[in-house]
């Protein structure tokens, strides 16, 4: 059995402890009282609902994640596009003042 969960065995049923980012998480197994109760099979059953909801949790943590890089991408994008707009700007300027400069120096020939 895997070494991640620590089982806890009552009557008829067996729940598997493990954790997520800290936070205690549990899978539940019962068995039907009408069932013959195998502590094996409650075992991996347990487990494996506890193992369902620690990996729906990282998806949960993974689209939150990427929610936020997909907005820091956004900001870096539009920043990047106004730098872009600002160097163009920048450099016209600089044309312009560079050929007023010109035309003084020339006027005073």
């Amino acid at each position: 059995m895997d070494n991640r969960y620590k089982f806890f065995i009552g009557k008829n049923t067996v729940v598997a402890v493990s954790s997520y980012a800290g936070k205690t998480v549990r899978g539940v197994a019962k068995c039907n009282p009408e069932d013959e109760f195998d502590e094996e099979k409650g075992k991996a059953l347990a487990a494996a609902r506890c193992n369902a909801k620690i990996t729906k949790k990282r998806v949960d943590r993974a689209n939150k994640k990427l929610a936020e890089a997909s907005c820091a991408l956004s900001k870096a994008e539009d920043r990047f596009f106004d730098m872009e707009s600002y160097v163009a700007d920048s450099e016209c300027e600089y044309k312009n003042a560079e050929r007023e400069v010109n035309e003084i120096l020339k006027s005073m020939l």
